[in-house]
């Protein structure tokens, strides 16, 4: 829906060709943007969207009801940086309070989107700071809400039931022979580039140690490290990669990097 770090824009309709067949439901497991199911061709009605970070499940709870949530998008206007502080502040005091949140909260939602759409990465922190475009190219701001307005978008996210809990709660909810979940956890090494998130580098392995107990099918997304092959094995699981541009993860001014992306799939 937005640029994230680790965001899957470019991936999705890639990963979309290895989709397993005769599954009924839907399951994110670390939403984030949610780019693989708003642009793959996932076509159930069963569709459910986790994150651990409230904010990033407020905002997609909102998008979920986007007849009451585009009237507030749309009383801002882009590129203000007197405005872009403002929300700062508003979410910074929710966040520093326990970031407890009460879905939906469509107020609180427009001011993250407003913060993480005009920042560099898309990322939420104390010391994030504006980004002013100077006009020469259109707000990630605008075109957030352009997707949010968009018939088509919308249709999909009709469908979605957001919750906000750990991978470890949050799989047994959805667990099931006619489940798929999609899984893209903070890459090995990188778990401080996210935001608001539990996640260790232990936890890699309590996820690894999980999937190998479910009844779904599953499709993870990774870069590779050492001990995937130990726990993931090739002769049990389907590995595939190919090369991306790392759009979220370049450095400001500089070229993007590239990384070769892994999708390890139980069909």
């Amino acid at each position: 829906m937005f640029a994230y770090v680790g965001g899957k824009y470019r991936q999705a309709k890639w990963i979309s060709k290895y989709l397993p067949k005769d599954f009924e439901r839907y399951a994110e497991v670390f939403g984030g943007a949610m780019w693989t199911y708003i642009n793959g061709n996932i076509n159930v009605d069963d569709v459910h969207y986790n994150d651990f970070n409230s904010q990033m499940a407020n905002l997609l709870y909102c998008c979920s009801e986007y007849d009451k949530f585009i009237p507030i998008l749309e009383s801002r206007d882009a590129q203000d940086e007197e405005e872009f502080y403002r929300c700062k502040e508003d979410v910074l005091e929710v966040i520093n309070s326990g970031n407890k949140i009460s879905m939906p909260d469509f107020d609180l939602a427009a001011e993250y989107a407003y913060i993480i759409t005009q920042c560099f990465s898309g990322i939420m922190s104390e010391k994030v700071k504006y980004v002013n475009l100077k006009g020469k190219y259109n707000s990630k701001y605008n075109s957030f809400v352009g997707r949010v307005k968009n018939p088509k978008v919308q249709k999909k996210l009709g469908k979605i039931q957001v919750s906000s809990l750990t991978f470890e709660n949050f799989i047994p909810i959805v667990d099931g022979e006619k489940t798929l979940l999609y899984l893209d956890p903070p890459y090995y090494g990188t778990e401080n580039l996210y935001a608001f998130h539990n996640f260790t580098k232990d936890k890699h392995k309590e996820l690894a140690d999980m999937l190998n107990q479910c009844e779904s099918k599953w499709i993870l997304s990774y870069y590779e490290f050492d001990e995937m092959k130990e726990w993931y094995p090739q002769d049990k699981y389907v590995w595939f990669r190919k090369d991306f541009k790392k759009a979220s993860m370049a450095s400001s001014g500089k070229k993007q990097t590239v990384g070769t992306e892994l999708l390890i799939i139980k069909e």
